[in-house]
């Protein structure tokens, strides 16, 4: 009797650890987005960026904050489609990369401004779970739109001016 209930208390626990564990992660992923801003929320300031608590206004301008990592290949595609755009569209806009995992911030070019997240402590402030994530700002600092994952470029195109209509 005493190994029945054995075995069946050892079933319990090995269908129900992993379950419990599952729970657990899940609602860390979701604490921590929790903390990214939401669309119509002012975006916080960036290290690197500016000094305050939100991202200075820029009269007449859209912003885009991609927050990627070093070696990702999806985020290095988003922020070639992105810079590429910027060269090309109109209204031009301000392009901003916070890049984890990176030591320097690269080679700033083509209106890119690249903030470099060594230990990825900002990513984790703004609640990046899954790179890229890319955030599309207005001139007053309000957050537009918000993508997550690497998309064709006329999916950017549209993301870009979904923003063009509030200004």
């Amino acid at each position: 009797m005493n190994r029945r209930r054995l075995a069946i208390a050892a079933v319990v626990v090995a269908v129900l650890a992993p379950v419990g564990g599952l729970l657990w992660f899940e609602s860390g992923i979701r604490a921590r987005q929790a903390q990214r801003p939401e669309v119509g929320a002012t975006f916080p300031a960036l290290p690197g960026l500016a000094d305050g608590e939100t991202l200075p206004a820029a009269p007449g301008r859209l912003r885009v904050v991609t927050f990627a990592r070093a070696g990702c290949g999806n985020c290095d595609r988003t922020i070639t489609t992105l810079r590429r755009l910027n060269r090309t569209e109109d209204p031009a806009f301000d392009l901003i990369a916070v890049v984890a995992g990176a030591n320097e911030p690269e080679a700033n070019g083509d209106g890119l401004l690249a903030i470099a997240d060594p230990d990825a402590s900002v990513s984790t402030r703004f609640g990046v779970v899954h790179v890229p994530l890319v955030f599309l700002v207005d001139e007053q600092s309000r957050v537009l739109a918000v993508a997550t994952g690497e998309r064709p470029e006329t999916a950017w195109r549209a993301f870009l001016e979904s923003g063009t209509d509030a200004l």
